[in-house]
């Protein structure tokens, strides 16, 4: 039957896109990918501003199974990034399965028929199987800023850039300080007349230590593959001490720690700059920012860094708590995305009509982030609690497709026409990820955007990532319920 399993995918990114190769690689063709952008990419086509590139080497920021030996730099900028992307798809005989400019509204579950029924913008659309690879970082955060409607000039987000807005002369207030604004910041600060960056809380930061590969190196990578595996596991590796450091051995972190110290002391020689931009908190409780040029543009004259709170933004600039209004001309809000929601804005409603809304109540939560009781042949990608501090959310997505594969090898193997996660499972793997995340240093009392108002935290998985391929390589006895009929 796994040629004719009808599945349906929502989000046309990485996600997306390494479903819609992995499931054709093991046979199951009837796959239909929605993206609602105008092409494919997901979060690096929407992405656009200046500087935007990769956090994460390039050679582990892509598909295992689709190694790039031509990345122009050891971390690959937004366009490429986009491009790869593309070109997968394209050489794996899936691009033209990726609906573009379809979105996709809801979703509900036929018990009867055992079946999908979605409503796209391109009309309704039914699948046996749905995946959701909406991701995490998709939907923009915009905060409650007290006459931001106001204001006169133009006002947008980073992952909204208005490339039709010349920046050159322009006086510039960029809102936040976290992974976009110190690649936006050092990107424009050549061109504006002035770039004043309102900071909530300094974040913690290591060098980059970025640099183009050579043609010559890019041929060895080309000639000799083990060579770009071998760097591919030197650098998860690393990510996996990080990881060790900072869910269990929170002493492993001293030496980032003074990285970070040392990387603010030998760039700014101003007191004052230097007590802003230092941090108070864990390092690792947000997540540690990578760059080369964020210390050296906070020293140009014509960089401020304004710590007093913002009261109000103003036609021709912003003020602040202390009675300062600084004008502006443009206004750049590199506020991050709204991190919890993992398929919103779209309704996805289970057995009984239960929509995931109701079942997740104060917080999203999933069986290693992947599936949900009560909601039969439903697969998240990227799901609650699959996020963390160091890793590639490419690595993460390939181990979750390949649990929805072994979930369909299931289906198969019994002629079955449904699998649903047994709620006693669901509730034992919560009360084991809970427990965990509580001694991690994303629990050390920061502002993240990975914990609630209420402490609870849907995001950050709280074991290595090895762990979490080894868990989802395969299904655990008696986890999930199969049956033949609604």
């Amino acid at each position: 039957m796994a040629g004719t399993r009808s599945i349906a995918v929502v989000g046309g990114g990485f996600g997306g896109v390494g479903a819609a190769v992995m499931l054709r690689r093991a046979g199951y063709d009837d796959v239909t990918v929605f993206e609602r952008g105008e092409r494919v990419g997901g979060v690096w086509n929407h992405n656009t501003y200046p500087g935007a590139a990769c956090d994460v080497p390039s050679h582990l920021y892509e598909f295992s199974f689709e190694p790039n030996p031509r990345w122009s730099r050891r971390y690959a900028p937004q366009a490429e990034i986009q491009a790869y992307l593309e070109d997968v798809a394209r050489r794996n005989g899936v691009f033209d399965r990726i609906r573009t400019s379809t979105e996709v509204t809801s979703a509900r579950w036929d018990e009867d028929r055992d079946t999908w029924v979605l409503e796209t913008s391109a009309g309704p659309h039914e699948a046996q199987v749905l995946l959701t690879a909406c991701g995490q970082l998709s939907q923009p955060s915009v905060p409650p800023l007290a006459g931001l409607e106001g204001f006169a000039g133009p006002a947008f987000h980073t992952a909204r850039w208005r490339h039709d807005v010349d920046l050159a002369g322009k006086r510039v207030a960029v809102v936040g300080t976290g992974c976009s604004a110190i690649q936006v910041v050092p990107a424009i600060q050549p061109i504006v007349e002035r770039v004043d960056v309102y900071q909530r809380s300094p974040g913690w930061t290591i060098p980059k230590m970025d640099f183009a590969y050579r043609e010559r190196t890019q041929r060895l990578f080309e000639r000799f593959p083990a060579l770009q595996r071998l760097d591919r596991a030197a650098v998860f590796a690393f990510m996996e001490l990080g990881a060790v450091a900072m869910t269990s051995r929170p002493r492993l972190l001293a030496p980032l720690r003074a990285a970070g110290r040392r990387q603010i002391a030998s760039a700014i020689k101003d007191p004052e700059l230097r007590r802003k931009v230092t941090p108070t908190d864990e390092i690792g409780c947000k997540r540690i920012m990578l760059t080369d040029e964020w210390y050296p543009t906070l020293t140009k004259p014509n960089v401020d860094v304004v710590t007093e709170r913002i009261a109000a933004v103003t036609p021709t600039g912003i003020r602040t708590e202390d009675g300062t209004e600084r004008p502006a001309d443009v206004l750049v809000l590199a506020t991050g995305f709204k991190s919890h929601g993992f398929v919103a804005p779209m309704e996805i409603a289970g057995a009984a009509g239960r929509t995931l809304a109701e079942e997740w109540g104060e917080r999203p939560r999933a069986y290693l982030g992947v599936t949900v009781p009560d909601f039969p042949n439903l697969f998240l990608l990227y799901g609650p609690n699959t996020n963390g501090g160091t890793g590639s959310v490419i690595y993460v997505i390939e181990a979750a497709i390949a649990h929805v594969i072994a979930a369909l090898r299931e289906l198969d193997r019994a002629d079955a026409r449904r699998i649903e996660l047994r709620r006693d499972a669901a509730d034992a793997f919560d009360r084991e990820l809970r427990g965990a995340l509580a001694g991690t240093v994303w629990h050390t009392g920061c502002t993240n955007w990975y914990v609630d108002e209420n402490g609870n935290d849907p995001n950050q998985w709280p074991w290595t990532w090895s762990a979490y391929r080894r868990r989802t390589a395969r299904l655990e006895p008696d986890a999930y319920e199969l049956s033949a009929a609604g």
